[in-house]
C-alpha cells in the first residue's frame, strides 16, 4: 500500500496517521480539464442554439438509446480520478453517474425517476443538473417504470471502476460511489410532498420501494468491491440546514435496517464505507455510528455544523471528513483565510486521528488555486503529532497547533 492508503486507513480506523489525509470531491468539468490540460467540447451551442436545440428535442430518444451520455460519464470518471492524482490528494470520492437521459434540450431525467433541468457552466460544459421533481406519482407508476437500466448498472460500474483502480489504485485511495442513495432516491423520485404522504399513509408501498433500493445499493457495493476499490461513499442527503428532513426516529424505523445491511455488505467485502449528507446532521450522528458507517462527510459550516462539537459528540466512533467551506473559503478567500480555515479544522478534529480534510461538496465556482492552497496548508499544519507543527519555509519555529488555532500568531513569514 502507498503512504496515501496508509493515511486514509488510519484515519478511518480512528488512528493517527503520519499526516492528516485529504480527499478530493471535485465533480465539475472546468477545474478537472484545467488540471489535465484538456479542452472539453462545449455543448452550450448545441443545447441553446434555436436550430440545433430543436434537433436535439426530436432525437433525444435516439441519443438515449445510443448511450452517448453513459460513455461520456465513463470517460469523465476516469479523468476526474487522474486529476485527483495530479493534484496530490490522498483519496478521491469518484462518483460515477451513468444514469442521465435527455427529455429534450432543456430537461433531463434519470433512470430512477427524477426530473432535472439542464445546467451549463460558465465555459459551456454540461454541469450537475438541477432537480425539478419526481416522476413516480403513484405505486402504479413505479410498478410500470422501465428498470432495465437500473438492473444493468452494477455491471457497467464494475467495468469502469476496474479500469480506474487498475490505472490509479496504487497512487490514491479510491472511494467508489453508486449514483443512488436509499433515502434521497426514494424521496426525490416521489417528490417530497408525495414522499411525505407515503411516509404516513402508504407505508407498505414505501417499505417495498426502500427494499428495492437497499437491494440495488448492496449489489452496487458488491460490484465496487469486485473492482478492487478499498472504500465507498454512500451519498444520501438527509438534512436541510435546519436539521433532518425526517425525524431520526422515522429514519431509523424506515431506513435503519437497510443502512445496517449496506454497511455490513461493505465490511464483509473488505471495504470502508462513509456516509455523505449535506445539512445540519447533529441529530443523525448517533444513527450513522449505530448503523455501522466508518465516517461521515460534509459537516457543512454553512449549516452551523461546528467541527469541534462533532468531534466531541461522535469523534471516537466516526471518522470526520470535510468541513472546508465551498461558499467562500474555496471560492474567493485570500490565501491567508484558506490557511487559517485548514489550521482551524485540523485543530478542531485532528486530535487522536479520525479526520480527513476535504471540501464539503463539489461546485463549479470552486477555485483551483484555493484547492491547491488547501493542500499546501495541510502539508504545513497536518503532521502528527499535532501538538507540534513546523513552518516549512523557515524550519525553525515550533508551536502548539491547538494553542494557536484561535489566535493571530504567525510563525515566520509565508508568501500569501
Amino acid at each position: 500500500m502507498s503512504v496515501h492508503h496508509d493515511r486514509v486507513f488510519a484515519a478511518l480506523e480512528m488512528r493517527e496517521p503520519d499526516r492528516v489525509p485529504t480527499m478530493d470531491v471535485m465533480e465539475e468539468y472546468d477545474n478537472i480539464y484545467e488540471i489535465l490540460g484538456k479542452k472539453p467540447t462545449p455543448l452550450d451551442f448545441f443545447l441553446t442554439n434555436r436550430y440545433t436545440s430543436k434537433v436535439i428535442d426530436k432525437i433525444a430518444p435516439l441519443i438515449n438509446r445510443s448511450r452517448l451520455l453513459d460513455l461520456e460519464m465513463d470517460h469523465f470518471s476516469h479523468d476526474r480520478t487522474e486529476a485527483a492524482v495530479k493534484m496530490g490528494y490522498d483519496s478521491a470520492w469518484v462518483y460515477h453517474v451513468p444514469i442521465l437521459r435527455f427529455s429534450d434540450s432543456k430537461t433531463m431525467y434519470d433512470i430512477y425517476g427524477s426530473g432535472y433541468n439542464v445546467v451549463l457552466d460558465k465555459k459551456g460544459n454540461v454541469g450537475t443538473p438541477m432537480y425539478s421533481g419526481g416522476l413516480i406519482k403513484s405505486p402504479a407508476d413505479w410498478d410500470t417504470w422501465d428498470k432495465s437500466d437500473i438492473f444493468g448498472l452494477p455491471a457497467r460500474c464494475n467495468k469502469v471502476y476496474s479500469r480506474i483502480q487498475k490505472d490509479f489504485g496504487d497512487e490514491i485511495f479510491i472511494f467508489g460511489a453508486p449514483p443512488v442513495g436509499i433515502f434521497d432516491t426514494t424521496c426525490l423520485t416521489l417528490g417530497f410532498p408525495r414522499f411525505a404522504i407515503a411516509l404516513r399513509k402508504e407505508k407498505a408501498f414505501l417499505r417495498r420501494f426502500i427494499k428495492f433500493y437497499e437491494d440495488h445499493v448492496c449489489m452496487m457495493i458488491e460490484a465496487i468491491a469486485d473492482a478492487g476499490l478499498p472504500g465507498m461513499v454512500h451519498g444520501d442527503d438527509m438534512a436541510y440546514k435546519s436539521g433532518p428532513m425526517v425525524s431520526p426516529k422515522q429514519m431509523d424505523e424506515f431506513y435503519g435496517d437497510s443502512y445496517r445491511r449496506v454497511t455490513e455488505t461493505a465490511h464483509r467485502n473488505g471495504m470502508k464505507i462513509v456516509v455523505h449528507t449535506d445539512g445540519n446532521v447533529y441529530p443523525l450522528l448517533e444513527l450513522f455510528a449505530e448503523w455501522g458507517f466508518d465516517g461521515v462527510h460534509a459537516l457543512e459550516p454553512t449549516a452551523n455544523v461546528e467541527l469541534s462539537k462533532v468531534k466531541e459528540l461522535i469523534g471516537d466512533r466516526l471518522c470526520l471528513l470535510g468541513n472546508m467551506d465551498i461558499t467562500h473559503i474555496l471560492v474567493d478567500a485570500t490565501k491567508e483565510e484558506v490557511y487559517e480555515a485548514v489550521r482551524g479544522s485540523i485543530a478542531a478534529a485532528g486530535r487522536d486521528g479520525g479526520y480527513i480534510i476535504a471540501p464539503t461538496n463539489s461546485h463549479p465556482d470552486i477555485s483551483l488555486d484555493r484547492l491547491r492552497w488547501m493542500l499546501e496548508a495541510v502539508e504545513e499544519y497536518g503532521d502528527y503529532p499535532l501538538s507540534v507543527w513546523s513552518n516549512r519555509s523557515k524550519g525553525a519555529c515550533h508551536e502548539g497547533l491547538e494553542e494557536q488555532s484561535g489566535s493571530d500568531h504567525r510563525c515566520g513569514q509565508r508568501d500569501r
